[in-house]
């Protein structure tokens, strides 16, 4: 018997679609099949809560508050911006404004570079422009002023005034229906007077800020309110006023994180290193030695990050900035008659010119402070040629002038006091000048750009 075999290999694509047809086409005679529709959810038309309708009890039978679930959703998604409702309807142009002013502050306050978690800094912020008309005002001024900063603008624009009339009709309304001012109202508050911080109009910012101190004392102080993240904004826009003006602050703080600082490996060391710098720097006030000592441990502490890869607590960053602040404006206010001089001045107002830098970074606003600028300037055409004042402290001090509250383009004194000092110093290339700055209070991120850009400066000419 002879066997046939068929050769398929010169079957085409339109030959093998045929075949399978016409062999299910036996098989499935007399059969009807219903097409199974997709199963889609219905699609949400509200995409957070709303604050007023929310279900007020949790799983534990305990309140959840609308700001922890907030904080859960924006875990969840990718861009945080996306879970947002608009209390009223936006265009889309102004949502970007908001967006990007929203992204702007919270790499300015928790830069992610360091801090953990700065997603959820947002949380508190996004329950008061959902519930509240006032802030939902207040935060379309403050992201349209940024934007117009961003586009070289000068001033406030009509949209930013239109805004801010609203704001200001929405707070006095609220403020004739509440008897304790609620976070939101103290929020809208503390922004406007940052707003005038920023455009630099002390004369808005005071008027501000001293109703912001009036509804902290009806609240019964800063200890009333449970939100770290509102809590350290106010503190931080107390500081910049005072950094301005030069005024004593409204408020006081100090929880330093010594415990956690305190935790890393290298603290023994540090310590070592900082109480021999105090010591060799000649600084005898005994309170800025303490503050001195601080602020170097904690500069030590953050710049480990970089190299451990292991970023810090965003609240444990704010509290030492502002505590930092808040100290050094208490022992020795700066509108008052200076009361300490050589080493220990120009190291108080130097430490004040560090926590301008961290306040608001460069790269997005430079701030003027005519206040400690010029009791800058004093002090050191006071300490000029003294013999007291040790190199290496003389070189920070004016490093971290250079980089904060003065332009060694257009101040020539600042300019030549640094030549004069690398030069006595020897100091040829900025890898050995920074080894020399990094045992001083001296934050990696926030300073090296800043002064490694002086130091191209002093050397190009």
């Amino acid at each position: 018997m002879e066997f046939q075999f068929i050769d398929n290999t010169k079957i085409d694509a339109s030959a093998r679609k045929q075949i399978r047809s016409s062999v299910m086409r036996g098989r499935n005679v007399g059969k009807t099949r219903r097409r199974k529709e997709p199963i889609r959810p219905s699609k949400p038309r509200i995409l957070v809560p709303d604050v007023a309708n929310i279900n007020r009890r949790g799983l534990d039978g305990n309140s959840p508050s609308p700001r922890d679930t907030v904080g859960r959703m924006l875990k969840t998604v990718g861009n945080g911006f996306t879970v947002l409702r608009y209390p009223k309807p936006l265009e889309p142009h102004v949502q970007r404004i908001v967006r990007q002013f929203m992204d702007m502050t919270s790499s300015i306050i928790y830069p992610k570079e360091l801090c953990i978690n700065v997603q959820e800094s947002h949380a508190i912020w996004f329950e008061f422009f959902q519930s509240d008309e006032a802030f939902f005002h207040c935060l379309l001024a403050m992201a349209q002023a940024f934007s117009d900063w961003l586009q070289g603008g000068q001033g406030e624009s009509i949209k930013v005034m239109r805004y801010l009339a609203d704001t200001y009709r929405c707070i006095n309304e609220k403020l004739r229906r509440e008897a304790t001012p609620g976070d939101a109202t103290v929020a809208v508050v503390m922004s406007i007077t940052m707003h005038n911080n920023l455009l630099r109009a002390p004369g808005g910012a005071k008027v501000h800020l001293n109703a912001l101190h009036k509804m902290v004392e009806l609240r019964g102080g800063l200890s009333s309110f449970p939100a770290a993240l509102l809590l350290h904004k106010i503190c931080r826009t107390d500081i910049e006023f005072s950094l301005q003006s030069g005024s004593l602050p409204r408020f006081y703080r100090d929880e330093f994180p010594y415990a956690t600082i305190r935790s890393s490996p290298i603290w023994l060391n540090t310590t070592h290193e900082a109480f021999i710098t105090t010591t060799n720097a000649r600084i005898y006030d005994t309170s800025i030695q303490s503050i001195f000592r601080d602020i170097l441990c904690a500069s030590k502490f953050i710049n480990t990050s970089k190299t451990t890869n292991q970023k810090i607590e965003p609240t444990m960053f704010q509290e030492i900035l502002i505590s930092a602040g808040y100290r050094l404006f208490h022992m020795h206010p700066l509108d008052m008659p200076r009361t300490v001089s050589g080493a220990d001045n120009i190291c108080h107002l130097a430490l004040l010119a560090m926590i301008a830098t961290m306040l608001i970074r460069k790269g997005h606003s430079r701030l003027s402070y005519p206040f400690l600028a010029g009791l800058f300037h004093e002090a050191l055409v006071e300490t000029a040629g003294e013999q007291e004042i040790e190199d290496g402290l003389l070189l920070w001090v004016l490093f971290m002038a250079g980089i904060s509250v003065f332009n060694v383009k257009d101040d020539n004194w600042l300019s030549l006091k640094l030549r004069s000092c690398i030069s006595d110093m020897k100091l040829d290339s900025w890898e050995g000048t920074k080894i020399i700055l990094g045992n001083y209070p001296w934050i990696d991120y926030f300073h090296d750009d800043p002064g490694l850009e002086l130091w191209d400066i002093l050397t190009r000419y």
